[in-house]
């Protein structure tokens, strides 16, 4: 059966109309049942930097969604950090701690282990709510990401793991080509039922964590995750099949990565000038492609005038790269160029940069 990916002209003032439309659209039967809402919360970032999910957007789907009588509502993610606790304080940097209210769970505080088919991560401890989630509302932000090209519906799922696996997952499959395997590994475990992207503000260049944003004002949503993130894609002017994710995710029979066979119900309009990942090309096996020999080359550059000495990026890398002698060091044969330091910096102190 054909996907259908609703566009939407949206503004975060005025985003309910567009989120009941969706609702009204796709028509979930919610009614007695526990229903799962997982924002993009990569970090405690505020909403201007375009980083993680709108409040407002939040706020209109959880208003949607009690309209259709769930017997519960929990509004969660696992953010970036590597620890269980820093759970609650992100929600609350991004305002979506508020705007969930009574909804929200610390999703890192009840956890399973799995056996799963993965030669990265064969025992990923997930999210208990994850799997008890009769409905799962996938709410990801339409940004770039230097590793996979985008960060859209599947990329938000990585989120299912709490504490530091994420970080683990990026050490023993950090590279363009092995990790969106592995990504597409955590997204088997319980795919999205319906995803919201937040497209209104979007980011640009370097993402995750970029300051290069772009205002498109518009939602997206689907039921087909791989084909949300073929549309993302296709606005954000990627060439067909480069976005690794999206092609994996169909080769899995996870969902439809060809435009000609997805309806679109509103305007797709490409952004040709959209700023994608430098460098970024189609990852190959056997060896660094030349994206992966460009990324190579950059590595952590701290401003010395934002940096804190906090000691988040030495905590944080997976590699264990970092070191503080005054100002973080990195030592380049260690350094897997995984973006944990850049994303996780609180006080942005931290970019990839070509030494050259």
């Amino acid at each position: 059966m054909q996907p259908t990916i609703m566009i939407r002209s949206a503004k975060y003032e005025t985003c309910q109309e567009v989120i009941n439309e969706i609702f009204s659209h796709y028509n979930p039967d919610l009614q007695g049942k526990k229903v799962l809402i997982k924002p993009n919360v990569l970090r405690g970032s505020s909403p201007e930097e375009g980083v993680t999910t709108h409040p407002a957007v939040l706020a209109a789907v959880i208003k949607a969604v009690k309209t259709r009588q769930p017997s519960q509502i929990i509004v969660g993610d696992n953010p970036g950090a590597s620890g269980y606790g820093d759970n609650e304080e992100s929600f609350r940097g991004t305002g979506l701690l508020e705007t969930a209210g009574e909804y929200y769970e610390n999703l890192g505080s009840r956890v399973r282990e799995l056996q799963l088919d993965s030669e990265y991560l064969p025992r990923p401890v997930v999210s208990e709510a994850i799997l008890e989630a009769d409905y799962i509302i996938n709410l990801p932000k339409f940004k770039t990401h230097g590793l996979t090209g985008l960060s859209g519906a599947i990329k938000n799922c990585y989120g299912y793991l709490p504490g530091a696996q994420k970080a683990n997952l990026h050490f023993t499959a950090g590279n363009p080509y092995d990790f969106p395997k592995a990504l597409l590994d955590v997204f088997s475990i319980r795919p999205p039922d319906l995803a919201i992207v937040d497209g209104i503000l979007t980011m640009e260049g370097d993402g995750p964590f970029s300051e290069d944003l772009r205002r498109l004002g518009i939602l997206l949503a689907g039921t087909d995750m791989v084909a949300v993130d073929a549309v993302i894609g296709t606005i954000m002017n990627f060439e067909p099949g480069l976005i690794r994710s999206t092609e994996i995710g169909h080769e899995r029979r996870f969902g439809e990565k060809d435009l000609d066979r997805i309806h679109i119900d509103g305007q797709l309009k490409v952004v040709e000038d959209f700023k994608l990942p430098e460098g970024y090309l189609r990852p190959q096996e056997g060896g660094p492609s030349d994206f992966w020999k460009k990324l190579r080359a950059k590595r952590p550059e701290v401003d010395k005038n934002l940096c804190t000495r906090c000691g988040t990026c030495e905590e944080e890398c997976p590699a264990e790269a970092i070191s503080m002698p005054d100002y973080p060091v990195v030592e380049k044969d260690k350094c897997i160029v995984c973006f944990c330091c850049q994303e996780k910096c609180p006080t942005k102190a931290i970019q990839l940069k070509d030494p050259s």
